[in-house]
């Protein structure tokens, strides 16, 4: 997870916890039995399921800023994934600069 580990430092100097799962049905079972403040979530983890994994974790807790990381620039995919109400899509290609002030917002958002 080359992202993840380009965000390390930063996370590590915010003292933010991270937890990383592979597959939908773990995201879902840490959301139902850990508190999240925010999901940073592949598109192909949400895709896996026809964008309904948005859904799904969103009814579980409802509130919860989704993050959606994707390779390459769609505007079609990202049109039917906004529509789920996420908080942010970020194209990695854009740059790291831009992902973290998405999280860094969320972060924000699900404290205040």
């Amino acid at each position: 997870m080359q992202a993840g580990k380009a965000l390390d430092p930063w996370l590590a100097d915010k003292k933010y916890e991270v937890k990383v799962v592979d597959t939908f049905k773990d995201a879902l079972m840490t959301l139902q039995n850990e508190k999240v403040d925010a999901l940073v979530m592949d598109v192909c983890l949400a895709e896996s399921m026809g964008y309904e994994a948005i859904s799904i974790l969103k009814g579980v807790s409802r509130n919860l800023p989704i993050i959606i990381t994707t390779e390459q620039n769609n505007p079609e995919q990202e049109s039917s994934i906004r529509q789920k109400g996420i908080f942010y899509y970020h194209v990695r290609s854009f740059g790291m600069d831009e992902l973290i002030l998405a999280i860094s917002n969320a972060m924000t958002r699900s404290s205040g």
